[in-house]
């Protein structure tokens, strides 16, 4: 989900969709496929095949990760979502915040060479 999300805050997905419409959705036929960010695409339990794939809205999709993102900006501000610092936070958030971090970078690589 952090993928897709990076993918959107980056104009790569949802460039052009509204509040009222969604120009991007994925179907069963034609699913969005990106690589898996947990085993780069090499297979594994995450996904198939090496791939994840998002059928309908990826905004949607992202909703329930919606407050990670927005933790994950804060706390790259040095504003850490719990008191204290990086070791008093929970795994599932700095794992959280080092996929956004790491797939925003790979997004950006992306634009300078292409």
């Amino acid at each position: 989900m952090m993928r897709v999300a990076a993918l959107i805050r980056h104009g790569k997905l949802c460039r052009h969709c509204s509040n009222k419409e969604c120009v991007d959705l994925g179907t069963d036929t034609e699913p969005i496929e990106l690589e898996c960010p947990e085993c780069n695409g090499s297979g594994c339990t995450e996904c198939a095949q090496g791939t994840i794939r998002v059928i309908g809205c990826p905004n949607k999709y992202c909703r329930p990760i919606a407050d990670a993102v927005a933790l994950c900006d804060l706390y790259k501000q040095g504003l850490p979502p719990v008191s204290g610092g990086a070791l008093d936070q929970s795994v599932w958030f700095v794992d959280a915040q080092k996929f956004l971090e790491h797939d925003e970078s790979m997004i950006r690589s992306e634009d300078l060479n292409g």
